[in-house]
């Protein structure tokens, strides 16, 4: 037997695996991140509809991203991670997570490991 079928038999055995215990793969995470990163920039559009139910409300609490963006804008210079939850409250995961999709939105800046700056 060769290599290359050993290793595409192993591959396979691998993905049908993965599918028969329901484990999500990679690409699937991804495809998730692409989905929640189109849903967020859905939210922060401005609808005029959006607009007009806000409007006759009573005002609503600030989303825990829009916070955190606030926090870091506060810091022209860029802030830490320490700062930002302190300020917040919020824990690590959650913290580390909106971080991630600030990131990916392009709303902030890693400056380095940990600091943070707003676009």
């Amino acid at each position: 037997m060769e290599p290359t079928e050993f290793s595409n038999n192993w591959e396979n055995f691998i993905k049908m695996l993965l599918h028969r215990l329901d484990i999500p793969t990679k690409e699937d995470i991804a495809n998730l991140h692409k989905r929640l990163d189109k849903l967020e920039q859905l939210i922060y559009q401005n609808h005029p509809l959006s607009r007009q139910k806000n409007k006759s409300r009573t005002p609503t609490k600030k989303s825990a991203s829009s916070i955190v963006l606030s926090i870091i804008g506060n810091h022209p210079e860029g802030t830490n991670f320490k700062t930002i939850k302190a300020a917040t409250g919020f824990d690590d995961k959650k913290l580390r997570n909106i971080i991630f999709r600030l990131d990916r939105i392009k709303k902030i800046e890693r400056l380095s490991r940990g600091i943070y700056k707003k676009i």
